[in-house]
């Protein structure tokens, strides 16, 4: 492929693969204070290829004036926070790797909307038009929803699908495949703090759901005990008929075994323990210490 690739984004592994097809680059735009502007700083991405070619990105105007000085054949965006208008745009052909099995889970955090609705996930590489994540489909690879991910392992599996759809689209030479086809039961996603938040007037599942959905160490999910957010990284229904026995003493809602930063308690018939709990300022629960009450 001889076209010039401008590569915009916040993540290295699709530009990992563009170096590796030894696609020439006219630019490389890393979006400021993201893991490809660390990766680049501290040299996990280092190569020969890059010298010269990358250009933090601080705001969209800034992004907007580095596409519209560099010339290039194709836009490759991957993790870009920033809607471009590509109809006001050089002429040339733009494509977006998006980390969901488009339509489904269109927006900003298809990964965590994957996880926290049990959706199917993957890598769609699509032609970029003025609306969001709705352009022409190159190639997509899908990540079947499975009760043994979460969150953190979702995103490493993304990461490879992203550059096994790249392979796929560079091979067709970027040559729209079909159109999306909206569907009645499509997602768009975005985190929030009601999402990454556990009330305990929701069900068990729910609970455990947005767990797995937020158990990544930037975010974590917090519930709340008196006055006191926690956040809680893993959690999981247990089954051990003596562990219940003991458990279903202590009245529902209280913790009635805490060690290893982790705490055990009941709720709706069945005993649930959260593991990997962060207290505030060192203040872990204890043995009877009240996590909700349904009187």
């Amino acid at each position: 492929m001889s076209a010039r690739v401008l590569f915009v984004g916040n993540r290295r592994f699709v530009l990992e693969e563009i170096l590796a097809q030894g696609m020439p680059l006219a630019g490389i735009g890393v979006i400021a204070g993201t893991h490809l502007d660390r990766d680049i700083q501290r040299g996990v991405l280092a190569s020969a290829q890059l010298e010269g070619l990358c250009h933090r990105i601080e705001d969209k105007q800034q992004l907007l004036n580095f596409i519209r000085k560099t010339p290039f054949d194709i836009l490759v965006s991957n993790g870009c926070p920033y809607i471009l208008p590509v109809d006001e745009l050089p002429e040339a052909r733009y494509v977006n790797i998006h980390p969901s099995f488009l339509p489904d889970l269109r927006g900003y955090d298809p990964v965590i909307g994957a996880i926290l609705y049990g959706r199917d996930a993957g890598a769609t590489c699509h032609v970029m038009d003025c609306a969001v994540d709705a352009g022409a489909i190159i190639a997509q690879v899908r990540i079947p929803a499975t009760s043994d991910l979460d969150v953190t392992t979702l995103y490493q599996l993304s990461f490879f699908a992203e550059k096994d759809v790249f392979r796929q689209a560079a091979a067709l030479d970027f040559v729209p495949q079909y159109p999306q086809v909206d569907m009645p039961d499509a997602l768009t996603y975005r985190r929030s703090q009601e999402d990454m938040t556990i009330f305990f007037t929701e069900s068990n599942d729910v609970i455990l759901r947005k767990v797995k959905a937020y158990n990544n160490r930037s975010i974590g999910c917090r519930f709340k005990v008196g006055n006191s957010f926690y956040k809680v990284f893993h959690a999981e229904i247990l089954h051990n008929s003596y562990a219940c026995s003991v458990v279903m003493r202590s009245a529902e809602g209280k913790v009635a075994l805490s060690y290893e930063n982790s705490i055990v308690f009941h709720k709706d018939g069945q005993v649930l323990r959260f593991m990997d709990i962060v207290s505030p300022d060192g203040q872990y629960l204890n043995v009877g210490d009240v996590l909700f009450s349904k009187d």
